[in-house]
Formats: structure tokens, C-alpha cells, sequence
């Protein structure tokens, strides 16, 4: 896919979930929903588009895949752990777990991904 398709899906999926977002805090009527909710589904479509990015890195760093896939993730965590904050009773310092564990998982399979392409 090239990069202006790629880049107008990209804003039509920050729309969609800008909008799911705004549904979502009339429903709830919690203001900090639109927030966590666009993060959410604005992070998992990047996650998605992730997969159908150019995978050749460049010189100064990751590929286009890896660098959505982890923005992505980096999003959707930040938003589902927004969601629990918002609804459940959960002490921060799990939360901060949950974010670390996350992004460890994370950042190993980009590095798992990124040494498997280069040979390594």
C-alpha cells in the first residue's frame, strides 16, 4: 500500500475514534472517555496498518512497521489502562505495572521482528 493511502486511513481511523470517543462520553457522561477511548481505538488501528507498512528499515531507524506497531500499542495501552483508572478501583502502582509489563512485551517483539529481517 502506498504512503497516501496509508496516510488517509490513518486519519479516517483517528476520526472514527475520535467519534466513537465523543459516543462514548455521551453515553457515560465522563469527559476523560473521549480521551481514553479515541487512544484505544485510534492504537489498535495503528496496529493493524502496522502490518501493512513497509517493513525495510531505514538508516537512522526502525522501519515504518515497527515504528506504528509500537506507537500503537504505546496508544492502546495508554487508553485501556485510562479505562480501568476511570472505572475500576485500581491502585496506580498496578496500573504503572501493567504499563511496564506492556511495553517490555512490546519492545521485545520489536526486537524480535527487527533482528529476524536483518539476520540475526
Amino acid at each position: 500500500m502506498n504512503n497516501r493511502t496509508l496516510s488517509v486511513v490513518t486519519a479516517v481511523s483517528a476520526i472514527i475514534a475520535l467519534a466513537v470517543g465523543l459516543i462514548v462520553y455521551v453515553i457515560t457522561d465522563e469527559l476523560m472517555m473521549i480521551l481514553w477511548t479515541a487512544l484505544l481505538i485510534f492504537g489498535i488501528a495503528l496496529l493493524a496498518l502496522s502490518f501493512l507498512c513497509s517493513s525495510e528499515s531505514g538508516k537512522f531507524g526502525p522501519s515504518e512497521s515497527i515504528n506504528r506497531f509500537v506507537w500503537g500499542a504505546l496508544m492502546a495501552v495508554i487508553g485501556a489502562m485510562g479505562i480501568l483508572s476511570t472505572y475500576a478501583d485500581i491502585n496506580i502502582w498496578i496500573l504503572v505495572a501493567i504499563f511496564l509489563i506492556a511495553m517490555a512485551l512490546v519492545g521485545t517483539v520489536a526486537l524480535y521482528v527487527n533482528g529476524k529481517k536483518e539476520g540475526q
